[in-house]
């Protein structure tokens, strides 16, 4: 009863190569996160850390996988496991589906939220720069004459609560336009020069408006600029261009998106601005640049970008890339908004007992849910005790079985499917015996078909003949059991070349020996006697006592001359021969019957009917000679393909090579007989004359 037994349990995994890339990449870890904890990884090794990070997870998996299929017989040998690891899975499995749905909700809702969180913060500088702009060019409107003071008191109120806020007066080329009845001369001259208010360190004042502001009557949004003296180094500001004095001149207020800018937006929405990627909108144009952020680093340590679900995401933003033409472009802007943040801001006008109240519920929730699990696979346990008991005497049954005792019988006293099982299992152990001295027959059989197959392989020729002015291709498809088929080559000297096809009746090894039997008479015979009637006269007069009383053989034996351009055959009952000429087919039917015929008379009656046939060829002439597998395939209604219809595909394929019309007549067959089962071997041999060589 050794087989009752498991293999062992194989615990050499950590000596196996996914087991030393784990050892590997996990002690590589290790020492990477400590140093993570005393200073900050330059870039080099934070890449490392990560790929290592996912050599540990490749390695896992694979040691996992390599663990279980090592062990897996004797982890579920026995039948109580297997039921309770399928209630797990059934119990476990929604369970994961339910918390990956919920996984990806989050991720979803969390993007979603955050985006529209930094969204409106964000707009809300854009507002407050544009309501700038509209008041500080109302002023202006107010009183011309005192544009300094106007664009002076501005910055004044504004820079404490946004340092590098600027403000610039741009003249703009009214052309036809009247000037404003309110603007004297003397005003028109000052407001014709343009003036700057700020720090303008981002970039310097605009001298001049751009058509297509002109054309918008002012501009409120998002632009680029690229520090003074760096190079791929963008960054964002707000601008608004509001127009004053009756569209003589423009406001233009600029404010850069820095460090107090991002943090002010940080303390207001909780979301912190992190890298900028720039694109143009045809991506083929220039490659993305990628800006340090709006403060220059990114936002978090080290140990926060460790782990970025629910800390940071991705948020687009459309802004005019060139200030001159217009041109729209999107920026790409990492965000940083841990969970934590922003779930403490969402609760805190309740404080700290919602959260603790919140927490509790999920804890008695878990709670719960486990003292169910825990229940069911109980229940289960006991379920599956009362199984594997009757499956330890079906086990025990098929033991004895194994062991050759076929009387043995198995008692289960249950009135359920188990006890149908028994009784079943008794029934089959009694005709098991007759089912191997079946299987006993067949494989005999097999056996057989295979020793004749590699006999009728054999025998077939293994290269084509090579005469000048003669190309020659061959087929031959045994059907799913052996059958008879056979070909063969005769070089007789000179330009001459004897052609032989046979059809042996019967299937098996007995058609097999029979082929090599005739296969021996024609080596023999073929070079001594050229007339193909007196060769298969002499071939039925040597096979006639050979073969048994239920076989015979037909076959066609034709002769080519080259140097005479003849043609002679002998038919002995077999399919007939067509020569196409002049693209015109003819079927010859010489007169004969089969050879090997074992019934009074019938030598003689052989010498009677056989005749040769002897006639011209000439160079592109086709000469096939086939078996009745080709003439004799069947549809799915029964109906054969022919020997008019082969007649027909060789008429019209005459003008290709000998391979060509080959593949062409097995198309066509193959065609006709479309998912019929082949019943006979196809076997043919196309020859083609041609010119003599020089």
């Amino acid at each position: 009863m050794a087989a009752m037994t498991p293999p062992p349990t194989d615990l050499n995994l950590l000596h196996s190569l996914p087991g030393r890339l784990f050892l590997l990449s996990g002690g590589t870890l290790s020492i990477l996160l400590l140093l993570q904890q005393v200073v900050a990884l330059p870039a080099f090794l934070e890449m490392l850390r990560r790929v290592v990070a996912l050599g540990l997870i490749g390695s896992m998996g694979w040691l996992l996988w390599v663990g279980v299929a090592r062990n897996r017989r004797r982890f579920l040998w026995r039948v109580r496991r297997k039921l309770l690891l399928s209630y797990v899975l059934l119990g476990l499995t929604p369970v994961i589906l339910v918390a990956a749905f919920a996984l990806v909700g989050g991720v979803v809702l969390y993007t979603n939220v955050t985006q529209y969180v930094f969204r409106e913060g964000f707009n809300d500088f854009v507002e407050n720069i544009r309501q700038v702009a509209e008041t500080t060019a109302g002023d202006v409107d107010r009183f011309p004459a005192t544009v300094d003071d106007a664009l002076s008191r501005r910055y004044e109120s504004f820079k404490e609560r946004f340092p590098s806020i600027s403000f610039a007066l741009v003249p703009i080329a009214t052309g036809t336009q009247p000037p404003a009845a309110s603007v004297t001369p003397a005003v028109a001259r000052s407001l014709s020069a343009a003036r700057a208010v700020g720090a303008w360190r981002h970039e310097a004042p605009p001298a001049v408006i751009p058509d297509w502001v002109k054309e918008l009557r002012g501009f409120t949004g998002v632009l680029s600029y690229t520090t003074p003296g760096a190079r791929n180094d963008e960054h964002l500001l707000i601008r608004s261009a509001v127009p004053a004095v009756g569209g003589r001149v423009m406001i233009v207020v600029d404010l850069p998106i820095d460090t107090d800018i991002v943090t002010q937006l940080d303390d207001g929405t909780g979301t912190r601005m992190g890298r900028i990627n720039f694109r143009l909108p045809d991506a083929a144009a220039a490659t993305p640049t990628t800006s340090g952020g709006a403060a220059g680093t990114e936002p978090g340590s080290s140990r926060d970008r460790s782990f970025s679900l629910f800390r940071r995401t991705v948020a687009f933003m459309d802004y005019v890339e060139d200030w001159q033409t217009g041109h729209y472009g999107r920026a790409t802007i990492e965000i940083y908004a841990p969970l934590g943040r922003m779930y403490g801001r969402m609760l805190q006008p309740s404080g700290d007992v919602s959260a603790f109240a919140t927490f509790l519920f999920l804890l008695t929730f878990g709670i719960l849910f486990l003292i169910i699990q825990g229940s069911a696979l109980l229940i289960g346990g006991l379920l599956a005790r009362s199984i594997t008991s009757a499956v330890h005497e079906l086990f025990t049954g098929t033991e004895r079985i194994r062991q050759g005792d076929f009387a043995h019988r198995i008692r289960i006293d249950t009135n359920d499917q188990l006890g149908d099982l028994a009784d079943s299992f008794n029934r089959m152990s009694g005709s098991i015996e007759h089912l191997l001295h079946v299987q006993r027959e067949k494989q005999r059989l097999d056996d057989e078909l295979r020793i004749a197959r590699d006999i009728q392989k054999s025998l077939l020729p293994t290269t084509l003949p090579a005469l000048a002015g003669l190309t020659v291709a061959d087929l031959c498809e045994p059907a799913r059991e052996v059958g008879g088929d056979y070909y063969d080559f005769f070089e007789l000297g000179g330009r001459r070349l004897g052609v032989l096809v046979a059809d042996v009746s019967g299937k098996g090894t007995s058609a097999a020996l029979y082929m090599a039997e005739l296969k021996g008479l024609m080596l023999a015979l073929s070079h001594a006697e050229p007339s193909p009637r007196k060769l298969l006269i002499d071939v039925n007069r040597r096979l006639v006592d050979q073969l048994d009383n239920r076989s015979f053989i037909t076959m066609t034996y034709a002769v080519i001359d080259l140097d005479a351009g003849t043609l002679t055959c002998a038919r002995a009952g077999h399919t007939p021969l067509i020569v196409v000429s002049g693209g015109k087919s003819d079927v010859i039917v010489p007169q004969g019957m089969v050879v090997g015929l074992r019934i009074p008379g019938a030598e003689r009656r052989f010498e009677e009917l056989l005749q040769d046939h002897t006639r011209e060829i000439r160079p592109g002439d086709v000469v096939v000679l086939y078996t009745d597998g080709i003439t004799e395939a069947m549809d799915a209604e029964g109906e054969l393909f022919g020997d008019a219809a082969l007649a027909r595909v060789l008429a019209a394929n005459h003008h290709l090579e000998v391979a060509g019309i080959r593949e062409r007549v097995l198309r066509e067959v193959r065609a006709f007989v479309g998912d019929a089962e082949p019943h006979d071997d196809m076997t043919m041999i196309v020859l083609k004359i041609g010119a003599p060589a020089a």
